[in-house]
């Protein structure tokens, strides 16, 4: 079964690369500024990053159970595996992060990520607002207006 899952991953790697340079000539491509050739392979790439962290982390706790207490041996490295693995799984982004990307991805359309928290979720923002008093609703209200106030003052100085 590990050589299995290893190698279905090492496949899906190995197929989007192919892909990968299809699209920009074996990397010979010269791309004109502002073009990404290979931003549309974006998704597949988080989801051979979380497939891959998952199936090391898999195969080297099924191979620690098998080798017992000696799996902790440093001739094993065993040892460094496991610790490589859970550094897999939490490098940036995160594997639970990618699950919500993939998942937003196909459910909303690649366009409605956010990955450089750019805009706001208008839903949460009215939800949070819901739970507020009215004492706290004018608060966030005059706060609100100020932050505007401030922001509409330093307008005219950047278009001058």
């Amino acid at each position: 079964e590990a050589v299995m899952d290893t190698n279905a991953a090492r496949l899906f790697a190995f197929s989007v690369a192919q892909a990968m340079d299809r699209e920009t000539d074996d990397n010979t491509k010269v791309l004109a500024p502002g073009e990404t050739a290979r931003a549309k392979f974006l998704h597949w790439a988080w989801q051979i990053k979380f497939e891959a962290a998952k199936n090391v982390a898999h195969v080297v706790d099924k191979m620690l159970h098998a080798c017992g207490g000696s799996g902790y041996k440093r001739d094993m490295e065993l040892e460094r595996y496991v610790r490589d693995a859970k550094a897999g799984w939490v490098m940036g982004p995160t594997n639970e992060v990618l699950r919500q990307f993939v998942g937003k991805a196909v459910l909303l359309g690649f366009d409605s990520l956010d990955y450089w928290n750019q805009t706001y979720n208008r839903r949460a923002v009215e939800n949070e607002v819901k739970k507020l008093d009215a004492e706290a609703k004018r608060e966030l209200a005059e706060q609100l207006l100020t932050q505007a106030a401030e922001e509409e003052a330093k307008e005219p100085a950047r278009a001058g």
